[in-house]
């Protein structure tokens, strides 16, 4: 069978949604899936094996990036593929979409890890929190804005100001942090609230100082994905995979532009089982999003972490 490669061309999240394009061609045309990461030490991926991407990979392989990516599909029977794309045909992908998130498992430790950290909460709701910044920038500390950068980074007063609102409903809350580079960088959260991290190290330095965490990013994401709602990043695959890919749906509340520490303005993005192109949309052109009162009153925070699924 031809084969088809997906190497370290961009960070994990990404690297996931290429996978439904992977699988959907498998399903065409029964190549075989290679996956030349790293972090599969960290969780496996059903129906595919761990390669590399060398020199004998790279000959006469077709290469396909975004912009060819739905243009190519239908020529790639028998040939060898290395992909490099997460967008695609919707009317292949989405169909495989949910199904190629079950592929994924985590490993067995890094489970058990997940589950006897969420277990010390006994039972206690449980809110996600996701600061993705690194490579995310922030147009200004003052007001949440996207103008002008690619990936916008939101103000860490935002979250804060979320978190104050969650707990005056549920006072019995703790929130799960996940995020690039040290949780504890996050001082004001951690003094002003019940949060808690991940205990499971990071050994993947090979990004670089933007995508470096101290906490190993998949189990961090894996766990994510546990919290029933999620104070989310937009734009960002990790917060999407996390809400609307792995595990059970999580209800993801996110910053609407023009947001403020005065107006801390954040509004609900439910997408489970859609692909990341409507997600990204939401982040950027804000559909699929509906604005949130002052107590964020729509959505329910009496839930406590779903591990059942890892």
């Amino acid at each position: 069978m031809p084969k088809l490669y997906i190497d370290e061309f961009v960070g994990i999240s990404n690297r996931l949604e290429a996978l439904p394009y992977a699988f959907a061609i498998r399903q065409a045309y029964g190549h075989d899936i290679v996956l030349d990461w790293r972090e599969l030490d960290s969780f496996s991926v059903d129906e595919t094996t761990r390669g590399k991407v060398g020199l004998l990979a790279r000959l006469g392989a077709v290469r396909v990036r975004d912009d060819d990516a739905e243009r190519l599909f239908d020529t790639l029977h028998g040939r060898k593929v290395i992909l490099r794309a997460l967008e695609g045909p919707d009317d292949r992908l989405q169909p495989v979409y949910l199904e190629t998130a079950r592929k994924l498992h985590l490993a067995p430790h890094l489970a058990a890890s997940i589950r006897e950290s969420f277990a010390r909460r006994q039972g206690r709701p449980v809110v996600g929190v996701h600061i993705r910044q690194g490579d995310y920038e922030l147009v200004s500390n003052e007001r949440y804005e996207i103008a002008g950068k690619e990936w916008p980074a939101v103000p860490v007063w935002w979250y804060a100001r979320q978190m104050e609102r969650i707990r005056a409903r549920q006072p019995d809350v703790c929130f799960f942090l996940s995020c690039t580079g040290d949780p504890a960088a996050f001082r004001e959260i951690h003094e002003s609230f019940d949060v808690f991290t991940l205990d499971v190290n990071s050994h993947y330095h090979y990004k670089g100082d933007d995508h470096h965490s101290t906490v190993n990013p998949v189990a961090d994401l894996f766990a994510l994905a546990c919290c029933p709602v999620i104070l989310a990043t937009p734009i960002s695959g990790y917060s999407h995979w996390a809400a609307n890919a792995l595990g059970a749906p999580s209800a993801a509340i996110v910053p609407l532009p023009g947001a403020t520490r005065d107006e801390p303005r954040a509004g609900l993005v439910r997408l489970y089982g859609q692909r990341m192109t409507r997600w990204r949309a939401a982040g950027r052109e804000g559909t699929d999003t509906r604005p949130l009162d002052a107590v964020l009153g729509e959505v329910d925070f009496s839930r406590s972490a779903d591990t059942d699924w890892l």
